[in-house]
């Protein structure tokens, strides 16, 4: 019997990476997770964490670009795996705003502007960026934990978040790459370079968004090194992409291997830390000749 990943674009694939994503689901109201009690001290801690705006503002654009996408998928499985998406990101919506208001954060109103005209488009930029977020935001979420920045209670719930942020990256991943396939662009050639301008281009929009919000007062600002360097004494941006490549990897290994995975990332920051002169353990290192290494950056 043969064994592997399926082809992308095929039946099995879809099968795959639907089903697992809807199988996984996990039932829960968010306001009736154990949320801890805060002394003072804590209290201002989690409130001067400046990034809660954007979470917040980030969760409701997605909401809004994946209820839009998911009604022209004609694929009904892969429709109700995107619909089921969507319940997730209004759940985290909720999870955030009851956050927000159980420990008196104060954010600003802010509008969010009409989707683009190109919905498909949309949602792909919105699935890199998700990619780009959810590595940078494994690495920040583990530091934070084992500097005792907050309890432990609540990185327990955070947690939740953390969980399905990793099923759906897997998931846009994978329909990513069938979603390429059925259209005739399965080849790799094809796929290299398609990945790379959707990753720049979600590495250029979060650079606007930090250049943004450093301009604003108040919550709302993007979570720097600068800004974490005084959060969690001990910071560094080694230090960081150590913990992004270990959590990434850690997170992944909970699912199957025949499942696509993100890599471009995780290489690249390989990359950025060998520029340093930092050792990396022999199971995180790329495998290959040189070529195939940049060729499987270029394919993540």
């Amino acid at each position: 019997m043969a064994t592997g990943k399926p082809k992308a674009g095929s039946a099995e694939h879809r099968e795959l990476f639907c089903r697992s994503f809807i199988d996984s689901h996990l039932r829960f109201e968010p306001e009736r997770l154990a949320w801890p009690e805060l002394d003072p001290d804590m209290l201002q801690r989690l409130r001067e964490v400046p990034f809660w705006q954007e979470v917040l503002y980030t969760e409701m654009r997605a909401i809004r670009i994946i209820e839009a996408f998911a009604p022209t998928i004609p694929d009904p499985l892969v429709r109700e795996a995107m619909e089921l998406m969507a319940e997730e990101e209004r759940r985290h919506e909720r999870l955030v705003r009851h956050l927000i208001a159980r420990y008196g954060i104060v954010i600003e109103a802010r509008d969010n502007p009409p989707l683009p005209s190109d919905i498909e488009r949309t949602f792909i930029d919105f699935g890199y960026g998700e990619c780009v977020d959810s590595f940078l935001g494994f690495g920040f979420f583990r530091l934070a934990r084992e500097s005792g920045f907050l309890p432990p209670e609540m990185f327990d719930v955070l947690e939740i978040l953390m969980g399905e942020e990793v099923r759906h990256v897997l998931f846009f991943v994978n329909w990513m790459a069938w979603h390429q396939a059925r259209r005739g662009r399965g080849a790799a050639a094809w796929r290299g370079p398609a990945s790379a301008w959707y990753y720049a281009r979600a590495v250029a929009a979060l650079v606007g968004v930090a250049l943004r919000n450093a301009r604003q007062q108040g919550n709302g600002r993007e979570f720097s090194a600068t800004q974490a360097a005084g959060l969690m004494p001990g910071f560094t941006v080694g230090g960081l992409l150590d913990a992004c490549l270990e959590e990434n990897r850690r997170r992944l290994d909970g699912y199957g291997r025949d499942l696509l995975r993100p890599l471009f990332l995780p290489a690249l920051a390989r990359f950025a830390l060998r520029l340093t002169g930092r050792r990396i353990p022999e199971d995180m290192r790329e495998e290959g000749s040189l070529m195939r290494r940049v060729w499987t950056v270029l394919r993540g």
